[in-house]
């Protein structure tokens, strides 16, 4: 299922695109499609061979920002953010222009040695065919490498500079065509560029000695100011510490805070509990309801009483009546320690209302304490800041004194082991190859674009000369092709095409008429006239008119009937002329001979011949349609086959006027001769007096162009049988 599929899909990509007529196109031309690319890419080696080569030398170095002074964390990862990238990539960027800027360039050729030795070098760089040879001198834009080279120039022509990608790796190139020449120059720029570094680092090294030289002058004056400032501030404000003072202060304050909160809390709920006895007014019940008096000991006390009173009053009720002593006794106790607990209770009022004066006043004295605290610690903080000021001052001078002492200490040593940050990680090397040209490349390139120039060109000819060159190239003409006949190359000795059929029964030709008289016996009944005919001669009709005879005479009787009285030709493709009757189809339409004098049968065969007869130069000259068609008609009835020959349609009328009288018309289409619009031309002339035509013969097909077409073929048929099988 799977290669049925795969075979589907590769039917459907010919079927789009119809790659099967490109494939016979380049089979067709297959010998100028192959030697003419060949013969470019010749030219191209001879071009290639003639190109000077390009050396390149390269050398890799390692640039590398100085040393940082990290100071937190954050900076350790610092290069790893998208900032510290771009940093680094501008500071590589601004070496690469100075390697190539015109400073370092121009430092290389200071030394006059170096100069005379590139130039030297430069005129051993050998002259290429082109430049040499004047007839084609024009294909060179070289200079005369005798005259005076600036070396300069044609370093910054031949130098690149490339940075990898995401590094502080670089690559320097120069390219020449003496490879030596590219060694010694690019080692000469790289030693300008390393000692531009080192010289540019020591001069902003003594620059900065310098200016730190001035600036340690005004820092030893501005320390001493700073000193004495600080030093009259103490005296003016007899200060020695301030800081144990501040931390006294700040606990004092925070100890009175929390002094007032607690009694404005402690306020609140007396104002609240005050409050709710007003609203009591003397009732027990709402007095006992406020917490702080129902939880006093005395309270609490009573309350326990007169509960334990009150169920001992019930006790007795049940027992005795009112007026029993015991009740009575018991109820004069119970009213004692009412009484007792509104005493006890206004005892309590009286203390709390005493109790809240008393926190009024200590809150009072508490926030007077806190004011004059913070009004202490303010005046300490005025004194500490303008303190810190003056010592912030002498440090901040210490400071920077010492870094720059420090400094200047370190500027002295490295200006005498100053070293570049640039490390040379690859010297730059002698090429043993040249980088161009590359032979095989330049050769392929003319080769591959020279087939597909040729093979364009072909394939625009093709398409251009409206030549029928297979089955598919008919179909716009919605007329069947009844049978694809191939082209027979070689024929044996003793064979004759127009007798293919009979002679030679197991070739691919015979085969092909097989099939078309298959078609045509299926296609149409017996006793009808068929005629074949093309566009102009040539094409095959009567090859084919003779072999279909010969296929048909096999089942049946057949006549042929030759009707181009002004050139015939069955005859003389049977070599039978000399046996020919000396009257034919143009006497006997014209009347006065019997249709036994004008047959003859062809010898070795079954089929019989009507001659054409005299030559005349008009068929239409000589009868009518009506007539010819009841002619015609009276063979019918004597043969189960009548084939009819004609002229080609083009250049004469004769089978215009013929195809009215006949049942079935065949058109012969030659490969790669036949022109569609000639075809065309042909069908309209058809269909203007009204003939319809029933099929095309596509003949002289080249089939082992186009294995598509191997099923048209006995051999193919057979192998394609076998690959589904």
């Amino acid at each position: 299922m799977e290669n049925k599929s795969f075979l589907n899909k590769l039917e459907s990509i010919n079927d789009q695109l119809n790659l099967t007529h490109y494939w016979i196109i380049f089979l067709k031309y297959k010998r100028i499609i192959i030697l003419a690319p060949i013969l470019f890419g010749v030219l191209g080696l001879f071009i290639a061979l003639n190109i000077n080569p390009i050396f390149q030398s390269q050398a890799t170095l390692v640039i590398e920002e100085s040393t940082k002074n990290i100071v937190n964390i954050e900076e350790v990862y610092g290069s790893q953010s998208p900032q510290g990238g771009f940093m680094n990539n501008n500071y590589i960027n601004n070496q690469i222009q100075i390697i190539e800027s015109d400073e370092v360039l121009t430092s290389v050729i200071l030394d006059q040695k170096v100069n005379a030795k590139a130039v030297g070098m430069y005129q051993k760089i050998p002259k290429s065919f082109f430049s040499s040879n004047k007839l084609l001198s024009f294909f060179s834009d070289e200079q005369d490498k005798k005259k005076t080279i600036n070396i300069k120039k044609y370093i910054k022509e031949n130098l690149s500079v490339i940075q990898v990608r995401n590094s502080d790796v670089v690559n320097i190139i120069i390219t020449s065509g003496n490879p030596e020449l590219a060694k010694f120059l690019l080692e000469k720029v790289i030693d300008s560029y390393l000692k531009y570094d080192v010289d540019t680092k020591v001069r902003v090294t003594n620059y900065a000695n310098a200016q730190i030289n001035v600036r340690l002058s005004k820092l030893l004056e501005q320390m001493e100011i700073a000193e004495q400032k600080l030093l009259n501030y103490k005296k003016e404000n007899n200060l020695i510490d301030i800081g144990d003072i501040k931390e006294l202060k700040i606990d004092q304050i925070k100890s009175v805070s929390k002094r007032i909160i607690d009694a404005n809390r402690e306020l609140q709920k007396k104002q609240n509990d005050l409050t709710a006895i007003k609203l009591a007014d003397g009732n027990v019940e709402e007095l006992l309801a406020i917490s702080d008096l129902r939880s006093k000991k005395e309270v609490d006390a009573i309350r326990t009483n007169i509960n334990a009173t009150n169920d001992n009053i019930e006790a007795l009720q049940i027992i005795y009546k009112d007026e029993h002593p015991k009740v009575k006794k018991v109820l004069k106790t119970k009213i004692n320690l009412d009484n007792r607990l509104k005493e006890i209770l206004d005892e309590n009022i009286a203390a709390a209302a005493y109790e809240l004066a008393n926190l009024k006043g200590f809150i009072t004295i508490s926030e007077e304490e806190l004011n004059k605290a913070k009004f202490e610690l303010q005046d300490l903080e005025e004194k500490d800041v303008s303190l810190k000021q003056f010592v912030r001052e002498v440090e901040t001078n210490n400071k920077i004194y010492e870094t720059f002492l420090q400094r200047m200490k370190e500027t002295n040593e490295v200006k005498e082991l100053q070293s570049s940050n640039v490390r040379i990680i690859q010297n730059a090397l002698l090429p043993l190859k040249p980088i161009s040209p590359d032979i095989f490349k330049i050769t392929m390139l003319f080769y591959i674009l020279s087939f597909g120039a040729i093979f364009v060109l072909l394939v625009y000819f093709e398409f251009n000369s409206n030549t029928v060159m297979e089955p598919s190239n008919l179909d716009e003409l919605s007329i069947p092709v009844l049978a694809t006949l191939p082209s027979v190359k070689k024929i044996d000795k003793g064979y004759h095409l127009s007798q293919m059929f009979i002679e030679d029964v197991n070739s691919e030709f015979s085969e092909s008429i097989r099939t078309l008289r298959t078609l045509l016996v299926a296609k149409y009944q017996k006793n009808k006239t068929i005629l074949i005919s093309s566009t102009y001669s040539g094409e095959g009709k009567t090859t084919i008119s003779l072999n279909t005879a010969l296929a048909f005479s096999k089942i049946g009787k057949v006549l042929l009937v030759e009707t181009d009285i002004r050139r015939p030709s069955v005859l003389s493709k049977t070599t039978q002329v000399e046996e020919a009757p000396k009257v034919g189809f143009s006497d006997l339409i014209q009347g006065g001979v019997n249709v036994s004098d004008c047959i003859m049968k062809l010898p070795g065969s079954e089929i019989e011949v009507m001659t054409s007869g005299a030559r005349r130069s008009d068929l239409t000259d000589l009868t009518t349609t009506k007539k010819l068609k009841q002619f015609f008609d009276v063979l019918k009835q004597n043969y189960d086959y009548v084939i009819i020959d004609t002229p080609p349609i083009q250049p004469v009328s004769d089978t215009l006027f013929i195809s009215q009288a006949t049942d079935h018309n065949l058109i012969v289409v030659r490969a790669n001769v036949t022109k569609l619009v000639g075809i065309k031309s042909v069908l309209k002339k058809l269909d203007n007096v009204g003939v319809k035509v029933d099929g095309l013969v596509l003949n002289d097909l080249d089939t082992s162009k186009a294995s598509y077409y191997g099923y048209y073929q006995y051999g193919g048929y057979s192998n394609k049988y076998k690959s589904y099988s």
